[in-house]
């Protein structure tokens, strides 16, 4: 009974110290000078991160994209993790990717942890591509 209850005590400091929620927020600086700024969160259980909210905007414009939930395709790559939503016309793109050169599974980033994304603008057969620094965001 003893063991149990040990068991159970360390299962409950585990789960309480767990992140409830993930993601990335990024800035970067397209080719004409102007600063952009992307925000990812997921909904994270045990051992899954499904995408919550992806928001991307520019010091120009302000909010540019607000995507959500099922209207979010995430795509664990080689070396990378791909966050593929539709474009609209604010952000002038038919299909807007994010990726963050991070692989989930393989890798741990903690709090504040630095790598780089990219963000790619598809309109047309043609892309812009904004390099990213994201800094890793974990919520308990």
């Amino acid at each position: 009974m003893k063991n149990l209850v040990v068991k159970l005590v360390s299962m409950a400091m585990v789960v309480g110290t767990a992140a409830f929620g993930s993601g990335y927020k990024c800035s970067g600086t397209d080719f004409t000078g102007t600063e952009w700024s992307v925000k990812m969160y997921n909904h994270t259980s045990v051992e899954t991160r499904v995408p919550s909210v992806l928001v991307i905007s520019n010091e120009d414009q302000g909010t540019l994209l607000l995507r959500k939930d099922l209207e979010i395709k995430k795509a664990n790559r080689r070396n990378t993790v791909q966050f593929v939503v539709e474009g609209n016309r604010k952000i002038d793109s038919d299909s807007v990717i994010f990726q963050v050169t991070h692989k989930e599974g393989r890798e741990t980033l903690e709090e504040g942890e630095v790598v780089s994304g990219q963000l790619i603008l598809v309109k047309e057969g043609s892309k812009q591509v904004i390099d990213l620094e994201c800094s890793r965001y974990l919520k308990n």
